[in-house]
């Protein structure tokens, strides 16, 4: 029986979440303890673990960024342990999360290179097409409206691409 790999799941999120609500629903979706859980600001994760014990092992470890403009409020990278990717997937995770903080959260998993998912409140997902840089991102296209965003151009052919 092989074991489940470790992963990170990347996302941006349209709602900027405050560090102690994004603590809880990370225990919450993961069904983890306290002290199997690292939350820290990416700009602070060095200060955050000065006095943690270098043999601590985390089997979440979340470091986010608020300096994200454009269509997303805040990215942020959740590495995880074999054992809490088998109790919850990254699509499942992005639907939970979009779900609890009313959101929407584009994350990338298997789609065409340039096409990312983003998962709306209701559980909706649509593909869609990404412009910016590291600290800005504008979705440009999806494949069906994105509420409040009119602006948004729609293209269904984009679940075509291969």
């Amino acid at each position: 029986m092989t074991e489940t790999a470790a992963t990170s799941y990347d996302c941006l999120s349209s709602r900027l979440v405050p560090e102690p609500e994004l603590r809880t629903f990370l225990k919450d979706c993961f069904e983890i303890a306290e002290h199997e859980l690292f939350v820290g600001h990416a700009d602070r994760i060095a200060d955050d673990l000065r006095d943690v014990p270098r043999d601590v092992v985390f089997a979440a470890f979340c470091a986010y960024e608020q300096q994200v403009s454009g269509h997303f409020a805040m990215g942020f990278s959740v590495g995880i342990e074999g054992r809490l990717v088998d109790r919850v997937g990254r699509q499942e995770f992005a639907e939970r999360f979009a779900a609890h903080f009313d959101a929407y959260v584009l994350y990338g998993d298997t789609e065409p290179a340039g096409l990312w998912t983003v998962v709306l409140p209701d559980g909706s997902r649509l593909r869609a097409g990404t412009e910016g840089d590291d600290d800005r991102c504008v979705l440009y296209v999806a494949t069906a409206p994105m509420p409040g965003l009119p602006e948004v151009r729609v293209d269904e052919s984009l679940w075509q691409r291969r």
